[in-house]
């Protein structure tokens, strides 16, 4: 099953989807429609999502498969909460988040295990459309240690390396299982001003009430 007006951003540490969501937010505003769109990410601001980010950070020290289901409870009150984003959908709005469960296919299930990932995170529903940054490991990983900011538990070229490779099956096996989802490729390597257009070209055509 997938929601329709739900947009997804996901791709490894350092591919910019960040910088895209927020380029998208100042589009609308310039438009004067903000007030049609929600912008979320995960994890999300919640106590909870807040655990998972000092996890990854290394703050705190939990089990991979702990992580793992930390994302799923976060994500599960993103999507059911109130004012989530089936509350923002209901209420006529389009809804962008950077990342979602693929992320949690990808990075978790490699960390705790490719059939808990996916036992945690199954039966959450698809977004209308998925964008992909991709870029290679080496590039991401160089872009993420230009920030000078502390790397997290998963900022590894080895890892994310891996967590290429995982993508890309989620994807194959996406295209296949849910045809009616929208998965675009975005190359991560192109100006940030041409992946805007590029996503701009798109996205304006979704449905603003």
């Amino acid at each position: 099953m997938f929601v329709k007006n739900f947009i997804v951003f996901e791709g490894l540490d350092g591919t910019g989807t960040t910088s895209q969501i927020r380029l998208l937010q100042e589009a609308f505003a310039a438009r004067g429609l903000e007030q049609s769109v929600y912008f979320t990410c995960e994890p999300t601001g919640s106590p909870i999502g807040k655990l998972i980010r000092e996890a990854l950070s290394g703050a705190t020290t939990l089990d991979a498969k702990t992580i793992a289901y930390l994302f799923g409870a976060d994500r599960c009150e993103h999507i059911y909460g109130k004012d989530g984003i089936l509350d923002q959908l209901k209420a006529g709005k389009v809804v962008f988040s950077d990342r979602y469960f693929f992320s949690s296919l990808a990075y978790q299930g490699l960390a705790a295990g490719r059939e808990l990932a996916q036992v945690i995170n199954g039966a959450f529903p698809l977004p209308e459309y998925l964008f992909f940054f991709d870029l290679p490991a080496k590039t991401a990983m160089e872009r993420v240690e230009k920030r000078n900011a502390p790397l997290e538990i998963y900022e590894k070229e080895s890892f994310q390396q891996q967590v290429a490779t995982e993508y890309y099956k989620i994807l194959q096996h996406y295209e296949k299982a849910a045809p009616d989802m929208q998965i675009i490729r975005i190359d991560a390597a192109e100006s940030i001003a041409k992946i805007h257009e590029t996503i701009w070209s798109i996205v304006q055509n979704v449905p603003i009430h």
